[in-house]
């Protein structure tokens, strides 16, 4: 399950590795996240490519996610479509060489495996956007409220905040003009 023995990969020297697999980790995902409400099945397919004590893994995945809107708490369909770049260092690749590389995974030697499964777990969970909202709560910008409480958005909060913020003096001075004016 998208686990290799490191011997399997080094066998693929001139051409990739390729995998392609439907995964079911609706309970990983729910375990994991308390965010994650339902999954759809995962669709996975990628390469390992062995290249001088490095496997090098393209990665490319399709799923969607059903996670709670961050305003009202309500269902939301959230398809992803994420592509994994990672590098395991399977032959102990001194620093120098892996300078280019952005994520570097040691292998255990103890347990010489590349994990792919654990890797599509995570970069699932971290591409679980921090604002999730409805259909609705976006074209409508609807905002939560309940008895005598109500949400507003920063702006509006800025706004409130300018009407709210006027010097006593100048209030005095709007009055006066006022004045003036029924005079007319």
């Amino acid at each position: 399950m998208l686990n290799w023995d490191v011997q399997d990969v080094r066998r693929y020297k001139d051409k990739p590795f390729e995998f392609k697999e439907s995964l079911d980790l609706t309970k990983e995902l729910k375990t994991r996240s308390d965010e994650v409400l339902d999954a759809e099945k995962v669709e996975v397919a990628g390469q390992l490519f062995n290249d001088h004590g490095l496997v090098i893994s393209d990665v490319k995945v399709k799923t969607t996610l059903k996670v709670p809107s961050t305003r009202s708490l309500l269902p939301v369909e959230l398809p992803m479509s994420i592509r994994i770049n990672e590098v395991y260092n399977i032959d102990n690749v001194s620093d120098e060489d892996l300078e280019d590389y952005d994520v570097v995974i040691p292998i255990d030697d103890d347990n010489p495996t590349i994990n792919v499964y654990e890797s599509i777990i995570d970069n699932i969970l971290l591409s679980i956007p921090s604002k999730v909202l409805t259909k609705k709560e976006q074209e409508e910008n609807i905002m939560p409220s309940g008895k005598n409480w109500e949400v507003i958005s920063e702006d509006d909060f800025n706004k409130q905040k300018e009407e709210d913020h006027v010097n006593p003096e100048f209030a005095k001075l709007k009055d006066l003009f006022k004045n003036n004016n029924e005079k007319e």
